[in-house]
C-alpha cells in the first residue's frame, strides 16, 4: 500500500474548495487517494480498530458501498463508547450520522497540521477542522490519527461533536 501524498494548505477555503471540484473527478481533493486498490478501505481499518459501532451505522445508512468504494475520504470515526447510547435506529438517521462524519479526500495530519479549515462533509455541511493545536473535529480532540486505508484515512473521535 502507498502512503498518500499530501498538500500543506496555505490559504483559506476557496482555493482549497476550488482544488477539491478540480481535482473531483480525479480522485483528489486534500490529497490523493493512495493507488493499488488492493489494501483495506475506510471500513476495514475501521473495524480492524475496534470501530464496530461506526461499522454498523454505515450498514445501517446503506453506506457501506459507498464507503468501500474509491473515494477517496477522511472519515472521523467514533469509538463505541461515544456511540454508546447515540446509535441511529433508523436509515436516514444513520445516514445523516455518517454522512456528517465523512469529508471527501484524504486529510492527514502532516496536511491539517498547523492549519483551522472549514471543510464541507458528505452530509453537506460545513464542519471545523482545526490542526493548530492537536487535531480537532467539530471541537471534538482526534484520539487516534492517521489510520491509513487504501481509499482514504481514519481518525478516531472519543466523542461524536
Amino acid at each position: 500500500m502507498t502512503e498518500p501524498r499530501t498538500m500543506r494548505a496555505r490559504t483559506g477555503f476557496a482555493p482549497l474548495l476550488l482544488a477539491a471540484l478540480l481535482l473531483g473527478g480525479c480522485g483528489g481533493g486534500g490529497g490523493e487517494a493512495p493507488s493499488g486498490g488492493s489494501g483495506p478501505d475506510v471500513l476495514a481499518v475501521s473495524r480492524a480498530n475496534g470501530l464496530d459501532a461506526f461499522v454498523a451505522a454505515v450498514d445501517t445508512a446503506g453506506m457501506t458501498e459507498t464507503l468501500s468504494g474509491p473515494g477517496p475520504y477522511t472519515v472521523f470515526a467514533p469509538t463505541d463508547r461515544a456511540m454508546a447510547g447515540k446509535r441511529p435506529r433508523t436509515e436516514a438517521e444513520a445516514r445523516a450520522l455518517v454522512a456528517a462524519l465523512v469529508v471527501p479526500g484524504t486529510f492527514t495530519t502532516d496536511f491539517l497540521g498547523g492549519v483551522d479549515l472549514n471543510y464541507t462533509t458528505l452530509a453537506n455541511r460545513p464542519v471545523n477542522i482545526d490542526g493548530t493545536d492537536g487535531l480537532r473535529f467539530g471541537g471534538v480532540p482526534v484520539t487516534r490519527a492517521d489510520l491509513i486505508a487504501d481509499n482514504g484515512v481514519v481518525h478516531v473521535i472519543g466523542q461524536l461533536p
